[in-house]
């Protein structure tokens, strides 16, 4: 009997650390995977991280508890054929990277129920930064919209200025004492130094256009700066940032203007 014991034991210790090792893989492969183009991220967030992932940390979770009781059980009955260090291991980092990716969701879940659902933020609601038509098309016909003005809040169905000015209240126009060409090819190379690819710019205009793209599935928000003077000296720096697809961006535009907006000031000595 103890006989079988073991190796039920060996097995489930193999399947823990096989399901130890994928599930990470899993994930990896889902957001690189998209962002490489090998697959469209609806695929690759819907159905492999949403559909299929839950599943696989629940059975690395399952698979390291049983090889953990059974490694237990062998130790206490079988002490003659004690297993390794390594099988103690394989089975604990299962348990391990299951109910972490398990919480992680929950935390991701969380996070979106605490904040509205949208997707475009700007540092000026009332007269936000416009893009360019050629922008607009190379985001394409299914992209979200960027008429600002028009859009509501999904689930409550205030204006989007009224759900952001609640939602983050310290999104706001950046006053400061540089000339305005000073403060347009600071902003210029802020955009740059957070890795956005800048598409369109213009002195004379005092605006240019960037695109972030995220590490995790490849998802691209576009980006407008403008700089307008002040009458009595200095000028102010609006930003808008917007997602291409998706109905709520997990507050990542307002944190992409956030550290756009300090590095800006810490780059023009104005912290």
């Amino acid at each position: 009997m103890m006989g079988i014991v073991v190796t039920l034991r060996t097995i489930a210790v193999w399947l823990a650390g096989l399901a130890a090792l994928i599930a990470p893989l899993w994930f990896a492969a889902a957001g690189l995977g998209s962002r490489a183009g090998l697959w469209d991220w609806r695929f690759g967030l819907g159905t492999m991280t949403r559909e299929i992932g839950p599943n696989l940390l629940i059975a690395a979770v399952g698979l390291g508890v049983a090889a953990l009781l059974l490694l237990i059980v062998t130790a206490i009955f079988a002490k003659e054929n004690r297993a390794s260090f390594g099988a103690w291991l394989a089975a604990v980092l299962a348990i391990a990277v299951g109910a972490g990716g398990l919480w992680y969701a929950a935390s991701v879940a969380a996070r979106a129920g605490e904040i509205p659902p949208i997707h475009d933020i700007s540092t000026d609601t009332s007269n936000p930064p416009q893009f360019t038509a050629t922008l607009i098309a190379r985001r394409g016909e299914a992209s979200n919209s960027v008429d600002y003005a028009s859009k509501t809040d999904p689930r409550s169905g205030r204006p989007l200025p009224e759900v952001q000015a609640e939602a983050y209240p310290d999104i706001q126009p950046i006053a400061v004492a540089a000339e305005p060409l000073d403060a347009y090819q600071a902003a210029l190379a802020v955009a740059r130094d957070m890795g956005m690819t800048v598409s369109t710019e213009s002195e004379r205009e005092l605006m240019f256009e960037a695109t972030a793209t995220t590490f995790w599935y490849g998802f691209r928000d576009d980006v407008v700066v403008r700089v307008t003077a002040l009458t009595d000296g200095g000028s102010v720096v609006d930003a808008r940032s917007v997602s291409r697809v998706g109905v709520s961006d997990l507050g990542a535009n307002a944190a992409r203007l956030r550290t756009f907006s300090a590095s800006l000031q810490d780059r023009l000595g104005e912290d």
